[in-house]
């Protein structure tokens, strides 16, 4: 799953959710099944289980009131994945074999990821996989088709290197391979070019140091003046280095269009924000509801906030973002328990005497795992402040494998033990609980129907958006009759899809057009999909106004220009629609009311410098004088 996630650029479409998804329930069931088969099982209860089962019921619970069934399930489907994951990590990566082996896994793939994005970059090949972009800056990323994101995922991993880097007792061999890792991953941020990642893992890599510094000399001033040191560096990393210079200081760079239209997207979310302040305005709502919010000079579609923060305060409101924090926190407290724990442990071994407990305690590196995930969090806190890499599923994915990891550094056996020195040892933070016979079986049927009601909705979900994704490439490519199919099929999966309703009705629309005997009937077919578009998904404006170029190709004007009115007022100004009015007035032979919408359209531009030619020479055309008759 880990592996996947990150070839495919990282897991933000549905259909490599879904895939994810039924992955996770096909281990869910073979652990049901060694529950099932053990003669001794004890459960590891974590005191993370309780707020994240109450986050998860919150979720579940927003999703059963959304507005937009679709859409919330697609998030309400990822809660559950994640609490999922992390559940069976705390449950079966407690060996010392398995946690060394997941270290390497993601060592592999964080060095692996970069080393691609750095071949592409040498070679300047822009592409990720088979998906082309453009870069004028040409910044390295990866699998990612956003650099910010690549450099997110690669923070977490520098994190783990560094922490066992640093913070474990492993051999000279081993520590070189981290070395080596930690320096890729490294170079892969510095030519990511994100200024949100130069910054995380800037202040990750002094508080690693730092940490590390006041461990080994339990005194405060190392790891103060490693900080002071490391803010003195990043200072001086923005003047002394051309590419941190350029993302810096570069007036082109600070009044982007792109950049102003982060600070549009935060003030719409908090408006959301105001307008829902308890429950927020439902899971993954934002982006449908955005249009109503946005500032009129901001044209882009922005699906998400690029704030995790105010993400999740407008979807999930107060409530749900204090559960959030309770998470958080449990883990943050949680991890300052283990570690006092493991130096309670470590001191007493070497006689009082101040020792660095790393160097001599668990040979499956668990400090370091605490370590690292602790400073993962961090990052994660910190980056989360200007993107939205929490709704990446290999983000997302990877950080809770981290943080569960991070949990099972109090699951050490000697932690348990009474200190050779015959001090009273600290009640422990991790207590696992022996199953009986029958406690096993209750447990066995419970995950066994929860596979079951979480497979009724995720497999029919994941087979229409693959499907979905197969009809949207046929589409592309002009193979109406592939994306139908393949369309359809989505469709008799999930019903409630609105998106494979729009694309039916694209494609009934398109072969209306070229099917001039059957014409009216198929466009009659298009409308109705659109309809059912807007029924499944009544927030966006889009289904509203493609049903007014469905009329138009029925010459039902009053009802076209009516639909169009009714987009505009669901999205004010976004500069389509006013195209599009302005295109149905032309074509009506409406010179004055096409005139003043096309000119409002290109005044609303997506992006400064966008191409707005052809509707200048439209306007030219229906501005011009006629021509004199011979």
């Amino acid at each position: 799953m880990l592996v996947f996630a990150v070839l495919a650029l990282g897991a933000i479409q549905p259909w490599a959710c879904d895939i994810l998804e039924m992955l996770t329930l096909v281990a869910l069931l073979g652990w049901a099944a060694r529950v099932a088969v053990a003669e001794k099982l004890a459960w590891i209860r974590t005191p993370l289980d309780l707020p994240l089962a109450v986050g998860v019921a919150y979720v579940v619970a927003r999703y059963a009131v959304s507005p937009v069934e679709w859409i919330s399930r697609q998030e309400m489907l990822l809660v559950l994945m994640y609490a999922s994951v992390y559940f069976l990590v705390t449950q079966h990566f407690f060996r010392r074999q398995r946690q060394n082996a997941l270290l390497w896994v993601l060592m592999a793939i964080a060095v692996g990821i970069t080393a691609y994005g750095l071949i592409n970059w040498l070679r300047g090949i822009q592409m990720v996989w088979w998906f082309p972009y453009e870069d004028s800056l040409q910044r390295v990323r990866g699998t990612f088709y956003n650099p910010n994101h690549f450099v997110g995922y690669l923070e977490l991993a520098l994190a783990v290197a560094m922490a066992h880097l640093l913070w474990s007792g492993r051999g000279a061999a081993q520590r070189i391979v981290l070395a080596y890792a930690a320096c890729v991953i490294i170079g892969g941020i510095v030519l990511a070019g994100s200024r949100g990642g130069y910054v995380t893992a800037g202040i990750m890599l002094v508080f690693v140091v730092a940490a590390v510094a006041r461990g080994v000399t339990r005194r405060w001033w190392p790891a103060l003046l490693i900080v002071l040191l490391g803010a003195l560096g990043g200072v001086g990393g923005a003047f002394g280095f051309e590419t941190l210079r350029e993302r810096f200081l570069s007036p082109e760079q600070n009044l982007s269009w792109f950049e102003a239209s982060r600070s549009w997207m935060w003030q719409a979310a908090w408006q959301i924000t105001l307008d829902h302040p308890w429950f927020g305005a439902g899971p993954a709502i934002f982006n449908a509801i955005y249009g109503r919010y946005r500032d009129p000079v901001d044209q882009h579609i922005p699906q998400y906030v690029h704030n995790d923060y105010l993400q999740a305060l407008c979807d999930y409101g107060i409530a749900g973002f204090v559960l959030m924090g309770l998470l958080v926190g449990a883990f943050l407290v949680t991890a300052w328990r283990i570690h006092c724990r493991w130096r309670q442990r470590g001191v007493a071994e070497h006689s009082g005497w101040h020792w660095p407990y790393w160097l001599d305690t668990d040979r499956a590196g668990r400090p370091a795992w605490l370590l690292g995930s602790v400073t993962a969090v961090v990052a994660c806190m910190l980056h989360s402040a200007v993107d939205f890499n929490l709704h990446f599923s290999a983000y997302a994915l990877t950080l809770t494998v981290i943080m569960a990891m991070g949990m099972l550094a109090g699951h050490a056996r000697r932690l348990n033990e009474d200190p050779p020195d015959g001090t009273k040892p600290w009640p422990p933070v991790i207590k696992p609980v022996d199953l009986g016979i029958t406690a096993r079986r209750v447990l066995t049927a419970l995950i066994v129907l929860f596979v079951a009601a979480n497979a009724t909705v995720a497999l029919p979900n994941g087979v229409s958006c693959l499907s979905q994704w197969l009809a949207e490439m046929r589409h592309e490519k002009a193979d109406l009759a592939g994306a139908r199919a393949a369309a359809e099929q989505a469709w008799k999966w999930d019903s409630g899809n609105y998106h494979v309703a729009l694309l039916l009705g694209d494609i009934t629309l398109n072969e209306a057009r070229l099917a001039p005997n059957n014409a009216n009937a198929q466009a009659e077919r298009a409308l109705q999909w659109y309809r059912n578009a807007e029924k499944l998904n009544p927030l966006e404006a889009e289904p509203v106004s493609r049903q007014a170029q469905a009329l138009e190709f029925l010459k039902r004007w009053k009802e076209a220009e009516g639909s169009h009115l009714r987009a505009l007022s669901m999205n004010p100004g976004y500069f389509l629609y006013y195209e599009r009015l302005g295109m149905f007035h032309a074509s009506r032979g409406e010179k004055e009311k096409a005139v003043a919408e096309l000119q409002t359209r290109v005044t609303l531009k997506w992006y400064p410098g966008a191409p707005v030619a052809f509707i200048k020479n439209k306007i030219k055309q229906l501005t011009a004088p006629p021509s004199p008759r011979p």
